[in-house]
């Protein structure tokens, strides 16, 4: 495959941090036979070699037939031959180095112990082509239900989470363990990684034995996503709670991990078993079309939707104020942006083109950005588009023209303070893609009652134990959903 996909090498110092954490190497000298299925540099091969020189063992071709590397990589395969010629004087057996996708080919041999570092990339941004090729892998492996799951919001998996699927329930022998560096989405990813949270792989149980989170240290220079380290047992039920590791300090603090409510739930964080105990979950009702929301999703357009001054050679009727954190900071009633929605207020539908062309100024405007919208990408966005116009946005339904919103920052925050927005001259204010989240609300004094109840200590309080605080998916509305019960409104 000529375009890299997910390629984040490990360091070898700290593929030999890893080795040593869980004293794989001894169990190496001990006889276990050791994979790594997605190789690249084959980083912690090369540390495993390390460690042996250090210790004055030789690498005997013994010892050297129970190390194998699987890559989808050429190139690396012999960047990592040369490697190993070159650093220790020695020719890596050829039938321990198999160039091959461990997703989509067939591997006959099992191991004791797989380590590594899986691919970082969510399934949305593969390339077209291979996203065909994966996703029965991913129906296979009981990560999605189905492909339609795979354009909303479960695009955003990780393909790790069926890199580690296939490898633990392909590769391994009975009771196998497998080390990894992991996205720490697989285990707090609200709706996207339940489907790698019911322990199950190749019809094998596993189980997350150990989890250590990095917060401070950066192992892997210039990556955004959090990450961690874990151990994994294949033919092993899982049990909560666990043992889990936040970095603090230059040092490793013990808390435990269980899940929220049910065993495919994103895990909390505590410090001990009290603190599970003590924070009993609540409930706010809600009508059904009330559900939290994220803001209104350009898809890639915001040059050309959205403005830092509201364009007066625009219709006033389909351009609304745009949440942004000022509101927050300094409450007001002037808006730092605008946001053009081409939208029926009445029924939360896109214009049609006899509606746009009665707008000389808005139809002009869009005709000069036709080629702009038609070239945003997503199948879900391209079959919207299909149906009712290329100027369409997502998240954009009745429910955004809700005369009151009960809305919050969202994303990299650490406190959850939602607030009652309303209009600016008559336009509703609407949220800012996934910078914002809200609660839509038709009645002014229930929008209220509904802010009041938010405001329950127990809210931010949940959110941290989640693990969300100060990252992306802080107080995103498939967290906030887990916390609320829909069905009944709430009374005044």
């Amino acid at each position: 495959m000529e375009t890299p996909i997910g390629q984040v090498f490990t360091p070898t110092e700290w593929a030999e941090w890893l080795i040593n954490k869980w004293n794989i190497f001894d169990a190496w000298m001990d006889g276990a036979e050791i994979c790594d299925p997605t190789a690249g540099q084959g980083a912690f091969i090369i540390a495993l070699l390390n460690i042996a020189r250090n210790q004055g063992i030789p690498l005997t071709p013994k010892r050297l037939s129970r190390l194998t590397l699987i890559e989808i990589d050429p190139s690396l395969i012999e960047n990592f031959k040369n490697s190993v010629k070159q650093d220790f004087g020695i020719d890596f057996p050829h039938d321990q180095l198999f160039c091959k996708d461990i997703i989509t080919r067939y591997h006959d041999k099992k191991y004791d112990i797989l380590i590594g570092n899986p691919p970082w990339v969510n399934f949305s941004d593969l390339p077209t082509a291979y996203k065909t090729e994966l996703k029965p892998y991913f129906i296979q492996e009981g990560l999605v239900q189905n492909t339609q799951k795979l354009l909303l919001g479960s695009s955003r998996m990780d393909v790790a989470a069926l890199v580690i699927k296939t490898t633990l329930g392909k590769l391994l022998k009975k009771k196998g363990l497998g080390y990894f560096y992991l996205p720490t989405s697989l285990f707090f990813g609200d709706g996207a990684h339940a489907g790698f949270r019911d322990y199950s792989a190749n019809k094998r149980r596993f189980s997350i034995d150990t989890v250590y989170e990095f917060t401070n240290t950066e192992v892997f220079g210039g990556i955004q996503k959090s990450y961690c380290c874990g151990k994994i047992q294949i033919d092993s039920r899982q049990t909560f709670p666990i043992p889990y590791y936040k970095e603090m300090d230059e040092k490793w603090d013990e808390h435990i991990a269980s899940p929220l409510k049910y065993p495919d739930d994103p895990w909390r964080i505590v410090k001990n078993i009290e603190d599970l105990n003590s924070s009993e979950m609540f409930n706010i009702y809600l009508s059904p079309n009330q559900k939290p929301r994220q803001g209104v999703n350009t898809c890639g357009a915001n040059n050309v939707f959205i403005f830092d001054d509201k364009p007066l050679y625009l219709p006033d009727e389909y351009l609304y104020p745009l949440a942004t954190k000022e509101i927050w900071r300094r409450p007001t009633d002037t808006p730092h942006k605008w946001i053009l929605l081409p939208y029926h207020q009445d029924t939360g539908k896109p214009l049609d083109s006899s509606s746009i062309s009665r707008h000389d100024t808005l139809m002009n405007y869009l005709q000069d950005h036709r080629d702009v919208l038609q070239a945003r990408k997503g199948t879900l966005l391209k079959n919207s588009m299909n149906r009712s116009g290329w100027w369409i946005l997502l998240g954009v339904g009745p429910y955004a023209f809700a005369p009151y919103k009960v809305i919050w920052e969202a994303y990299g925050r650490k406190h959850f303070n939602p607030i009652v927005v309303s209009d600016v001259a008559g336009q509703v204010w609407q949220g800012n893609q996934s910078l914002q989240a809200y609660i839509p609300c038709w009645d002014e004094n229930e929008a209220h009652q509904v802010k009041t109840e938010l405001e329950n200590p127990e809210i931010p309080k949940l959110l941290r134990q989640l693990n969300g605080s100060g990252k992306c998916n802080w107080a995103q509305p498939g967290k906030i959903k887990k916390i609320l019960n829909f069905g009944l409104r709430i009374s005044n």
